[in-house]
Order: structure tokens, then C-alpha cells, then sequence
């Protein structure tokens, strides 16, 4: 919210400016070209705090605020379709991945553990859905 206010100021700056410094009717193309970039671009490309409701839920949950955010997006869900947002049928497969992840967290075929990283691998021309795997930290063993 700080960005988009501070980005809508300096927009507005620099029309002025424009408007100081370069005569009458290129000062005002400019300046509103300048200024109307400036906010779009601000925006645009604002940052979203972890925690807020408009980011994606987290697959693998760490702390309390990530679980809290997934019972907040589980929530949202309900919501849309009690306000007849998405159908039944898409309904109940997005909440089935909610109870899948939720309550059968990934597990290592060898040694059992839950600790995983995300390992990105190299990306080949033909590849187009994933871009990486968990690599299990106790162990070292890599799975899809």
C-alpha cells in the first residue's frame, strides 16, 4: 500500500516537472506519459506481504502463519462456492488437494523423514510443466 501511495506521488511529480521545464504542449504530453508510466508501472509490480490472502496457498506448511494461511484460502474456497463462484465438481477436487497435502504430508521412501528441499533442475527446451524436485534433507535422496 506504502509503494502505491509513494508510486502515485512521484507520478505526480514528475508531471510537474515536466510541466516546469519543457514548453507547453511537449511538457504535457510528456509529463502525462511520464506519470501515467510511473503509476501503472508502480502498480503493476507492487510487493505482497507472505502472509496476505491475494498470494497462493503453501504446499508444504512450516509454521502456524502458513497453516493459518491455508485454512484462510481453504475458507475463500468455501466461500466461492457457496456464492456459486465454481461448480460442485471443481469444489470438491480443490478441496481434496487441500486434505491430501494437508494431512499426508510427503514422507521419504527411504528414511521416513519430512524434511524436504525444493531442488530446481536444469530446464530443456521440450519441458514446460515442473522445473525441479524435493530433495530429502536427511538422506539426500531426490523425488518428483
Amino acid at each position: 500500500m506504502k509503494s502505491e501511495i509513494l508510486g502515485v506521488v512521484f507520478g505526480i511529480i514528475v508531471f510537474f516537472l515536466f510541466q516546469l521545464f519543457a514548453p507547453f504542449p511537449f511538457g504535457l504530453v510528456l509529463g502525462i506519459f511520464f506519470a501515467g508510466f510511473i503509476i501503472w508501472y508502480t502498480l503493476k509490480h507492487t510487493i505482497r506481504s507472505k502472509d496476505s490472502l491475494t498470494n497462493y496457498r503453501r504446499i508444504d506448511p512450516i509454521n502456524e502463519d502458513e497453516r493459518k494461511q491455508n485454512d484462510e484460502a481453504l475458507r475463500i474456497l468455501e466461500k466461492k462456492y457457496i456464492e456459486e463462484k465454481i461448480s460442485k465438481k471443481e469444489y470438491i477436487k480443490r478441496k481434496k488437494e487441500f486434505e491430501e497435502i494437508e494431512y499426508n504430508p510427503r514422507k521419504c521412501k527411504k528414511c521416513g523423514c519430512q524434511d524436504f528441499e525444493f531442488v530446481e533442475k536444469e530446464r530443456d527446451k521440450s519441458e514446460s510443466t515442473s522445473n525441479g524436485n524435493y530433495k530429502c534433507r536427511n538422506c539426500g535422496i531426490v523425488e518428483s
